[in-house]
């Protein structure tokens, strides 16, 4: 198990953002030349739109080089030279596709990983986006390279099958984004959101870090016992066949709670919750939609992956009934909860954005239903709940990114995000409007959206699996949540204006808003 110089091109995304922080940070330092209010704001527009082609053309790479579109063919001997030379670098640059075993059995690089690197980049040009139009920052080239740090993080975190780079992978993202949830330290509330974020993100990395310890001390001791040769002992393989051979160790049942308790906290499922609505008040707002959306994707992908691959002898049964056991039942038991919890919460809020903060917690219960699937002995059905959870994350992604965008915009235009600020939209920016009526009932599941899909496929899959008390119970919180959901319309165009003057919305910003609706 060795490096080797082929394994280069199966990392080059996770390469790129890093060398791309790196020229932003470099080149931030040529452009402090004034520190009048006009040079601060060419000073953040460069650093912004520099790491906004970077994301681009990252993407396009991480596009090729997945084989989704296309597969470029061996070149022939009429081919033109240059075009040649092309082709085999393409074909240099697909073969670290998806396939093959992981790399030094801890980066693994198939579909998964493949997905998750395209949504991950595509959240960060979108967020970048964002930024470019908001409120600029004192350290422009700090606050875009951290959103470029937290997304290489995100993707390790997602293709990670050992137990150290998924730590190291997670606190990379993570410290990122406390530093940018209160990035503008001068607010009382920016500041709140980046330390309360941090103690509880602190906390969290202690929990998940003595569940992994257990586990490797698992794998270590059953290894010794059997006499085995050496082994890395934090490999997921490695902890599913110790597993495997004691399915009954309670050492390892204690294992998988804590893992599942730390991840928790990063996703924000109940009880695990209760940083989500001050950091999403708090923090920038697209770092907020960055938070809520991609940081989210991550954790709940290391989750599937660590779940499946690491400790499938003790999935059990999701159901309530005879059999009931295992992590299955602990995610069934969770996401019931969390389901009711956050939309029966998200009810009485007057804060947009801490609205959409219980509203995620809820999506958080309803993405869970996807990975209870994993324990059907039918091929077909796990690869559905695989699907429904992946579809699921990237509608979401996208959806909340556009809802956090147009309150962005909105914040920027009035000064605030409280629901009483939507009031009357309609007739200040009729775009603005339609877009974020899009995106509202994309995430209140209204067909034909995306959002409606995402949900039908999430219950389909917890129906499967043999939860349906958990999913009749998320079907009734679905309905409910269109009261909430409802609010937004009702504000928005129901609801007689503050002021008639009208809401402009940036460029880039609007650019971002449009992609969106358009993707739901």
């Amino acid at each position: 198990m060795t490096f080797q110089i082929t394994d280069i091109p199966r990392l080059l995304p996770e390469l790129m953002l890093f060398a791309l922080a790196l020229l932003v940070l470099g080149t931030d330092v040529l452009e402090r030349w004034g520190s009048d209010a006009q040079s601060q704001l060419e000073r953040g527009k460069a650093a912004g739109q520099l790491t906004a082609i970077g994301l681009g053309f990252v993407f396009l790479v991480g596009l090729v080089q997945s084989k989704y579109l296309f597969t470029i063919p061996e070149p022939t001997a009429d081919t033109n030279g240059v075009v040649a030379y092309l082709m085999a670098l393409g074909r240099n640059l697909q073969a670290g596709g998806p396939g093959g075993s992981p790399i030094l059995g801890a980066f693994a690089t198939d579909n998964l990983t493949m997905i998750a690197r395209l949504t991950f980049i595509g959240a960060a040009f979108l967020t970048t986006l964002l930024a470019l139009d908001f409120r600029p920052s004192g350290n422009p080239g700090e606050f875009y390279a951290l959103i470029l740090f937290s997304t290489a993080g995100m993707n390790f975190m997602a293709a990670s099958s050992e137990l150290i780079l998924a730590y190291i992978a997670l606190e990379l993202s993570s410290i990122s984004l406390y530093i940018l949830a209160g990035y503008f330290r001068n607010e009382r509330v920016s500041a709140e959101a980046g330390i309360k974020y941090f103690l509880f993100g602190a906390l969290s990395s202690g929990i998940l870090l003595y569940g992994m310890s257990l586990a490797y001390g698992f794998t270590a001791s059953a290894n010794h016992a059997a006499g085995g040769q050496p082994i890395i002992a934090t490999l997921f393989s490695e902890i599913a066949k110790a597993g495997a051979s004691s399915p009954n160790g309670s050492l390892l049942t204690l294992s998988v709670i804590f893992i599942i308790a730390g991840i928790g906290y990063k996703v924000a499922v109940v009880p695990f919750h209760s940083w989500s609505p001050d950091v999403y008040q708090g923090a920038p707002t697209p770092i907020t939609a960055f938070i809520s959306t991609a940081s989210k994707t991550a954790g709940f992908l290391l989750l599937y992956r660590v779940l499946v691959t690491a400790f499938p002898s003790l999935a059990g049964k999701p159901g309530f009934e005879s059999g009931f056991g295992g992590w299955t039942s602990l995610l069934a038991i969770i996401a019931l909860v969390t389901v009711v919890f956050g939309n029966l919460s998200a009810l009485p809020q007057k804060n947009a954005k801490r609205l959409l903060a219980y509203s995620s917690i809820g999506h958080a219960g309803f993405l869970l239903l996807a990975i209870l699937l994993w324990t059907s002995s039918s091929l077909s059905d796990r690869t559905f709940g695989t699907a429904s959870l992946i579809y699921y994350l990237i509608a979401y992604t996208v959806t909340n990114l556009g809802a956090f965008g147009a309150l962005a915009v909105i914040r920027d235009a009035v000064g605030g995000d409280d629901m009483s600020d939507l009031n009357g939209l309609w007739r200040r920016n009729i775009g603005l409007t339609l877009m974020l009526t899009v995106l509202v009932l994309s995430l209140a599941g209204v067909p034909p959206l995306s959002g409606f899909w995402a949900k039908f496929f999430v219950f389909m899959a917890g129906y499967q699996a043999g939860a349906l008390l958990v999913v009749s119970i998320s079907v009734a919180m679905t309905i409910v949540s269109l009261y909430y959901y409802l609010g937004f319309l009702k504000a928005m165009w129901m609801n007689p204006p503050k002021s008639t003057e009208p809401v402009t919305t940036p460029p880039a910003m609007n650019a971002t808003l449009i992609v969106a609706t358009v993707l739901v």
